[in-house]
């Protein structure tokens, strides 16, 4: 996920603390690098994870910026991949918490 992204995201993620967990995850970096960028820039309610197996290939996240949304049975609501314009981040959250 982009910074900029991030920095979007992260007043919408504050807003639905609680009800939609939301994980940071990196191909290219681990979760403590993740965890230390986390803190760094004062962001909340996000939590660093490792890419385990397959997982990213599973997933079908082949660009280097995607975002997702799954529900609580972990069905994909939502893809955008890095570059698309348009997201509604803070609609798809209220989905997510109905």
């Amino acid at each position: 996920m982009c910074r900029a992204e991030l920095r979007t995201l992260n007043p919408i993620i504050a807003e639905y603390a609680g009800q939609v967990d939301f994980y940071l995850v990196a191909f290219n970096e681990s979760a403590a690098t993740l965890e230390e960028y986390i803190a760094e820039n004062g962001y909340a309610n996000m939590t660093a994870a490792q890419p385990v197996g397959s997982m990213l290939r599973d997933l079908k996240i082949v660009s280097q910026s995607s975002v997702m949304a799954m529900d609580s049975t972990g069905v994909i609501t939502f893809r955008k991949g890095y570059g698309g314009r348009g997201a509604d981040f803070s609609a798809e959250f209220a989905n997510l918490v109905q």
